[in-house]
């Protein structure tokens, strides 16, 4: 059976964001220093600055698109009874305005965008006050008044369940590999934003389901972890959690499956509660075809061709090994040459 370690120990090299990336540590800090610089010319409230989403959480991959982006979030000193939520984050909108020839406030943030294509989104917490959360400003100023409000959040709580999750280093390092690849696999898949699952609900998935996959030599203890084992874990315990509900599809009622998972920090929220129906469908579907990827590429013994059958799912980053000349093919070349130089000299 192959386990193509050699070539998923590759493919994360290949997929993974690294942490010290320099070109989203230069945005964000050129971000940082102009809010630094600016902010107080718009409000009197004192606020840190942290880093958050994948970057924080060592989740990230590299964009397939090369939309490189980091999400930055701003925790206000303030309550969000005494400031509206379009409001706060019009101050950021002014201070940034101008650094960039596209600075957009849209629902969750405010996105900053390079003409490189990298992007930088900033979001603005309420974290003073009288209930002891903090929330998230919500909204665009052309939104409808209900659609401009203050959202329970914890992103700093939700970096560090994930970053913490699991009591073992290296536990933690294949947890993390299998959330990227699940993330590549849905970017190379996916070919619309509607439908796709987010990168946050693949993460919890992964965080409420997966079991870690290693063995241990008996002889020299040697820890071994198998990350294809670790896939077919995943996602065969996503698929068992889909359940059948029987809802009305273009005015007609039938059974469709649904996965629900949730964040695992406060409020919560269901995070494929806004995928439809059909999305929900194409979404087990090509699980499905993943699993049975997976376990297929498992039963080969020649690395080559599970890693062919691996590649068509996770793209051109899953490396395929050249198939070595078994020894009767060389045997057989050697004897057809040598009889063609016999045939020259004759």
């Amino acid at each position: 059976m192959a386990d193509c370690r050699t070539q998923f120990n590759k493919f994360h090299d290949n997929i993974k964001l690294k942490e010290e990336n320099e070109v989203l540590k230069d945005k964000r800090d050129l971000i940082i220093k102009k809010l630094n610089e600016k902010l107080l010319e718009e409000t009197n409230y004192e606020f840190s600055i942290f880093n958050q989403g994948s970057y924080a959480m060592h989740t990230g991959i590299k964009p397939l698109n090369d939309d490189y982006d980091i999400d930055v979030g701003l925790y206000f000193e303030m309550d969000k009874d005494n400031v509206d939520p379009i409001e706060a984050k019009k101050w950021i909108h002014n201070a940034l305005e101008g650094h960039t020839k596209d600075v957009k406030i849209k629902k969750p943030c405010v996105t900053v965008t390079y003409a490189a294509g990298y992007h930088v989104d900033v979001t603005v917490y309420a974290a003073n006050n009288s209930d002891g959360k903090v929330y998230l400003a919500k909204g665009k100023p052309s939104s409808k008044a209900e659609d401009k409000y203050w959202d329970e959040s914890n992103p700093k709580d939700l970096i560090k369940t994930i970053k913490e999750n699991l009591s073992d280093e290296n536990d933690r390092k294949q947890f993390r590999r299998v959330v990227r690849y699940l993330k590549r696999w849905k970017d190379y898949k996916f070919n619309s934003v509607n439908g796709k699952p987010t990168g946050i609900a693949l993460t919890s998935c992964v965080y409420h389901w997966l079991n870690i996959q290693k063995e241990t030599d008996s002889f020299d203890g040697k820890v071994t972890y198998k990350d294809l084992d670790a896939l077919i874990n995943i996602v065969s315990n996503m698929i068992s959690n889909f359940v059948d509900e029987y809802v009305s599809v273009d005015g007609e009622f039938q059974y469709m499956p649904r996965l629900r998972v949730y964040l695992p920090v406060d409020p919560k929220p269901e995070l494929f509660e806004k995928m439809t129906h059909k999305q929900m469908k194409t979404f087990k579907e090509k699980l499905e075809n993943l699993l049975e990827a997976l376990e297929e590429a498992k039963q080969k013994t020649d690395p080559t061709e599970a890693a062919e059958i691996l590649q068509k799912q996770f793209g051109e980053d899953f490396s395929v090994p050249t198939k070595p000349s078994t020894g009767k093919k060389a045997m057989a070349a050697a004897v057809i040459t040598s009889s063609e130089s016999a045939s020259e000299k004759g």
